[in-house]
């Protein structure tokens, strides 16, 4: 897996180099590189978003499916419903871009990656889950995030995960869900870019698999034992609405499942939160 050093792309992030002074953030010595050619990894110093780096780079003819970017830094992260994501030196924050999928998939990405991140994290012994539609916590604390965007006919993931820290309650926003943590220790000897290349090396193989072996019905059902609070009384609230029920699955369009007053509702944006949940629980 060759490691490319982005050059210089204005605007959206710093020149880059073995010697820049956040090589060590992400850089660990020793680290093995999986035997794939076809692959490309860019590191890059601060930048806007690793998402933003990356769809230029998609736009310049350089980045190919399977490839992605790594950021040391980002200073206008995003998350979902364009939420800014706290992006603390330190942490991971990646772009990777997938083959587009059969129409079929379309609403179901959010959940597909955020899966395969899960079980790729499960695999290093990490016990995380998943909740609806893009966020990875950690014994109910969210560690993590998945953004998926589409530039044309290229799909990016956007990931973002805190290992060495994370952004404090009070920086967070009034209404999030959860409150967050980092992996901390779980991960001892293990750099960020060797973390990244095992989670892209799990991730694609599992991608993959799940597209041309399931279908979106099978993948539902699939991915109930990673999925936070399934069978728990929940709310989705978005701004125009909130829903309260049991949370009953995922549908094969990536809606959340939800009975409420004795009715199946399937609802496909919103928070989601424990019902009875309040700021500063774990």
């Amino acid at each position: 897996m060759p490691i490319l050093w982005t050059p210089d792309i204005e605007g959206v992030t710093d020149a880059f180099s073995a010697d820049h002074a956040d090589a060590s953030a992400i850089l660990g010595p020793g680290e093995p590189c999986a035997d794939r050619p076809d692959e490309r990894v860019y590191l890059c110093g601060p930048c806007s978003s690793a998402l933003d780096v990356a769809g230029y780079l998609a736009g310049q003819g350089c980045l190919d499916p399977w490839d992605s970017v790594l950021a040391t830094r980002q200073w206008a992260g995003r998350g979902q419903m364009r939420r800014t994501w706290i992006s603390q030196p330190g942490n991971l924050f990646a772009a990777w871009r997938l083959p587009m999928p059969p129409s079929s998939w379309q609403n179901m990405l959010s959940v597909l990656v955020g899966w395969v991140m899960c079980r790729g994290l499960g695999e290093l012994g990490v016990p995380v889950t998943l909740k609806w539609p893009n966020d990875i916590l950690l014994h109910g604390r969210k560690i993590g995030g998945i953004l998926i965007e589409e530039r044309g006919d290229v799909l990016l993931a956007g990931i973002g995960l805190n290992i060495a820290s994370c952004p404090e309650d009070a920086d967070l926003r009034r209404d999030h869900a959860c409150v967050a943590a980092n992996l901390g220790g779980l991960l001892r000897g293990v750099s960020i870019f060797g973390l990244w290349l095992r989670l892209v090396n799990f991730g694609r193989l599992r991608y993959s698999t799940e597209l041309s072996d399931s279908t979106p019905l099978e993948f539902s059902q699939l991915i109930e034992p990673v999925l936070a609070y399934l069978g728990a009384l929940v709310r989705v609230s978005d701004n125009r609405s909130s829903v309260c029920g049991t949370y009953a699955g995922v549908s094969p369009d990536g809606g959340i499942v939800l009975l409420a007053d004795g009715e199946r509702r399937v609802l496909h944006s919103g928070s989601l939160r424990p019902e009875g949940w309040s700021e500063g629980q774990i």
